[in-house]
């Protein structure tokens, strides 16, 4: 039980993280004259770095197979980010730079883990 408590936490803070640097690219893209053009890029570095960060707090709280639970964090985070943005589409469909992003994601979430078990 202590160990999903742990996993869901980091899910959470990857969530938190994500919503704070969207803002924060957000008020950047508004307030100056940076172009909308690399809004794809941004992104996925974002989701990315968040997925890292909650694999990483995850396995550094658990203490032991660090890359096991940071990809269930980062496979977690992709699903729970691919569900919530086929509930707001009209239409969704599922292309292979999506299958991309879920590798990214969940790779990305891994070396957080690895990274966060070896953390002292």
């Amino acid at each position: 039980m202590e160990k999903s408590n742990h996993i869901l936490k980091g899910l959470g803070y990857a969530y938190i993280l994500t919503l704070v640097t969207l803002l924060i690219y957000n008020l950047i893209l508004t307030f100056t004259s940076v172009s909308g053009s690399s809004i794809a890029m941004a992104s996925s570095f974002i989701t990315t770095i968040s997925s890292a960060f909650g694999g990483f707090y995850a396995s550094k709280h658990i203490k032991e197979k660090g890359l096991i639970y940071g990809l269930l964090v980062g496979l977690m985070y992709i699903v729970c980010l691919i569900l919530i943005v086929f509930l707001a589409k009209d239409q969704f469909a599922f292309e292979i730079d999506m299958l991309y992003k879920v590798l990214l994601v969940s790779l990305s979430g891994g070396i957080g883990g690895v990274l966060g078990v070896n953390f002292k």
